[in-house]
C-alpha cells in the first residue's frame, strides 16, 4: 500500500510539473488530442515525447519541415497623392528692350495671383511678348512647382529654357511684392537659389556658345574689344556697369555702361545694349 501511494504521489508530482511549464504554451493543448503510442511527434520546430504514466515531455528542436505556413510579408508601394495644376492665359504683353512685360498686368503679377491660391501645387502661365518691331512675337511660359521649389521660364517655340532651383514660395512672394521685373534678381532674395541656361543645343547651333563673362567684374571681352575697337581714344574708356548675360531671340544680349573721350576731346558716357552672335557683336542698342 505504502508503495502504491509513493507511486501515485510521484505521478502527481511529475503532472504538476508539466502543467505548471506549459500552460500558457500552445503545445501543450495539442498533446493532449495526439496518438500516445508515438513516442515523438514535431510542432512546429518543437519535440513532445511520451513518458512513462502518459505524461509528455517537451523540447525546442529545429524542424526541417516548416508545419505552420508563415504569413505573407506585406510589401508597401510608396504612394503620393496627386499634385494639382493651375493654368493662367496672361494674353500679349509688350516686352521692354531690357527683357520684361510692361504694363499693370503681366505674367508676374499673374504668378503673385496663383502663388496666394493654396489649393494649387504647380502653376502654368502662358503669354506671347510682343518684340516688334525689331523681332517677332516669342511665345512664352512660367512653370513653377511649390513642391520642389522649381521655377523654369520657357521660350516655347525653340525650348528654350532658364531654369531656376531651390526657389521656396516665401521668397518668391517678396520677390513679387516688391515689384521686381526680372528673374535674375531671384537669387537676390532665396538664400540657395541657383540658376542655369539649359538649351545648350540652340547655344550652339543658333546663336553660338554663351560669351565668357568674368566673374569678379561682369565685363565680356567681346565687347570690350568691340567698344574699343570703334572709340576715338580707347585708351580713354573706363567701364562702369554689367548687366549679366542672358538669351533673348537669336541674341546674345548684354547690357554695358561706360564712358570715354568723344571727337571734341569731351567725357561722354553711354549706356547700351550688346547684341552677340557668335562671339560677334552684330547689334547695338541705346538706353535712353
Amino acid at each position: 500500500m505504502k508503495n502504491f501511494i509513493l507511486f501515485i504521489s510521484k505521478k502527481l508530482f511529475l503532472l504538476s510539473i508539466l502543467i505548471t511549464s506549459c500552460s500558457e504554451d500552445s503545445i501543450c493543448k495539442s498533446i493532449a488530442n495526439k496518438d500516445v503510442n508515438k513516442p515523438s511527434t514535431i510542432y512546429s520546430g518543437k519535440s513532445a515525447t511520451l513518458i512513462a504514466g502518459g505524461v509528455y515531455t517537451y523540447t525546442i528542436k529545429t524542424s526541417e519541415k516548416n508545419v505552420i505556413n508563415e504569413p505573407p510579408k506585406i510589401i508597401l508601394i510608396e504612394e503620393l497623392p496627386p499634385l494639382k495644376t493651375s493654368y493662367s492665359n496672361a494674353g500679349r504683353l509688350k516686352m521692354h528692350e531690357e527683357g520684361y512685360s510692361i504694363g499693370k498686368k503681366t505674367e508676374l503679377t499673374e504668378l503673385l495671383k496663383q502663388l496666394k491660391n493654396k489649393n494649387n501645387d504647380i502653376i502654368e502661365i502662358i503669354w506671347v511678348w510682343d518684340c516688334s518691331p525689331q523681332y517677332s512675337d516669342m511665345p512664352m511660359k512660367i512653370i513653377y512647382n511649390k513642391t520642389i521649389g522649381n521655377l523654369k521660364e520657357v521660350y516655347t517655340e525653340r525650348n528654350v529654357i532658364e531654369d531656376y532651383k531651390n526657389i521656396n514660395p516665401e521668397c518668391l512672394e517678396q520677390f513679387l511684392k516688391n515689384g521686381e521685373k526680372s528673374l535674375y534678381s531671384l537669387e537676390s532674395y532665396c538664400k540657395d537659389a541657383s540658376h542655369d541656361f539649359n538649351n545648350r543645343e540652340m547655344k550652339q547651333t543658333t546663336i553660338g556658345a554663351k560669351p565668357d563673362q568674368n566673374e569678379l567684374d561682369g565685363s565680356v571681352q567681346i565687347v570690350i574689344a568691340f567698344v574699343k575697337s570703334n572709340a576715338k581714344d580707347p585708351s580713354s574708356i573706363e567701364f562702369l556697369e554689367w548687366s549679366k548675360v542672358s538669351s533673348l531671340a537669336n541674341n546674345w544680349i548684354v547690357r554695358c555702361k561706360y564712358k570715354g573721350t568723344n571727337s571734341f576731346g569731351t567725357i561722354v558716357t553711354e549706356n547700351l545694349w550688346f547684341y552677340i552672335q557668335n562671339n560677334k557683336v552684330i547689334d547695338t542698342k541705346s538706353i535712353s
